[in-house]
């Protein structure tokens, strides 16, 4: 299969799924039968590129590394902004990374929803068009024919959501668990060593993982978000993020981290999805886990996810330190299970 493809987006994660398409192009093609050409970018910041021959990749990511602006690469018309090119550029699929509002699920949920009208295959790395409208956008995905897939909204490249909806068939989910913020997990791993709680989210924006505003972090919006993913993908329900009974870490201290680790437990900020008889519920809250939880085990950067069902019982998936490349990974897969039919079981 050939892929013409245009990314939305041109930040860390989209740039790390250029260099990784360019890497594991012969893999592509001579394990999968795939190839593809990048036909346009469009960012927020750098303008848009269209080039129905394929745009020169090496030279999009020198040119928005060195601060310039695509233009110059590209041909036809001017594209006034992201919709207008998602109209004009000639593509079989869009992968989607731009700038998200966890708060609102924009702009990311309308740039999906027309590109899904468009008749496009789609790829999102952003969790808000399946928080706030994964019923609609499935649908429209199913009325056109095409691809709806989001394996980095959750847990970067780790395949948590592809584990659920391929690999816990005939069972019910009970319960997640999981751990899923970086920054939050970060911060409460250096409150545990005594770093006082604003030089912890200075060390985290120091090394990237946090924000300039690290609010949406620290409040659990992110980590909301998430879940809603995983009660709405994986546990049938319609949750909005508002749902979600939050709790963020801000009133976490040394002393309360410190406190759990001489009772054998560990402050996490958990997330949780509960299926009570039918009825899906969700929070967000800091939680002290004891020792013997592998969720308890999670430091640093690393996020984990624990599933308990009527026939695994628990069943647990840990990712290690991330990077834009693993996001960019799922990204990949995502795209191999579109070439092979796979949303049609989806």
């Amino acid at each position: 299969m050939h892929f013409d493809i245009a990314l939305l987006g041109f930040g860390n994660v989209a740039r790390a799924l250029a260099r990784l398409l360019d890497v594991k192009a012969a893999t592509l093609r001579d394990d999968y039968d795939i190839t593809f050409r990048v036909t346009g970018i469009a960012t927020q910041s750098r303008g848009c590129a269209i080039d129905p021959d394929g745009l020169d990749l090496q030279a999009a990511l020198r040119a928005v590394e060195a601060g310039e602006r695509l233009e110059t690469l590209h041909k036809g018309a001017p594209v006034s902004d992201t919709l207008a090119f998602i109209d004009a550029c000639p593509a079989d699929l869009i992968m989607e990374a731009t700038w998200l509002n966890p708060q609102t699920g924009q702009p990311a949920t309308d740039y999906v929803r027309a590109a899904l009208k468009a008749g496009h295959h789609v790829v999102t790395a952003n969790k808000g068009p399946v928080a706030f409208a994964y019923r609609e956008l499935r649908a429209l995905a199913a009325e056109q024919g095409v691809g709806f897939f989001f394996e980095s909204t959750v847990m970067d490249g780790a395949p948590v959501l592809s584990v659920g909806r391929e690999g816990l068939l005939a069972t019910t989910i009970l319960r997640i668990q999981g751990i899923l913020n970086s920054t939050t997990n970060y911060i409460l791993s250096a409150l545990e060593q005594g770093t006082d709680f604003d030089e912890a989210v200075r060390q985290a924006q120091a090394i990237g993982v946090a924000e300039a505003d690290p609010a949406n972090d620290l409040e659990g919006w992110d980590a909301t978000v998430k879940t809603v993913v995983l009660a709405n993908v994986l546990m049938g329900a319609d949750l909005r993020p508002a749902d979600v009974d939050r709790t963020g870490i801000m009133g976490i201290t040394v002393q309360d981290t410190q406190a759990a680790l001489e009772a054998d437990e560990r402050i996490k900020l958990l997330c949780e999805v509960v299926n009570e008889n039918g009825v899906v519920s969700a929070s967000v809250r800091p939680a002290r886990l004891p020792l013997s939880d592998p969720l308890s085990q999670v430091s640093k950067t690393s996020s984990a996810v624990t599933f308990k069902t009527d026939t695994l019982h628990s069943l647990t998936i840990v990712e290690g330190d991330t990077d834009p490349t693993t996001t960019a990974y799922g990204m990949l897969v995502d795209m191999i299970n579109i070439a092979r039919n796979r949303y049609h079981d989806s």
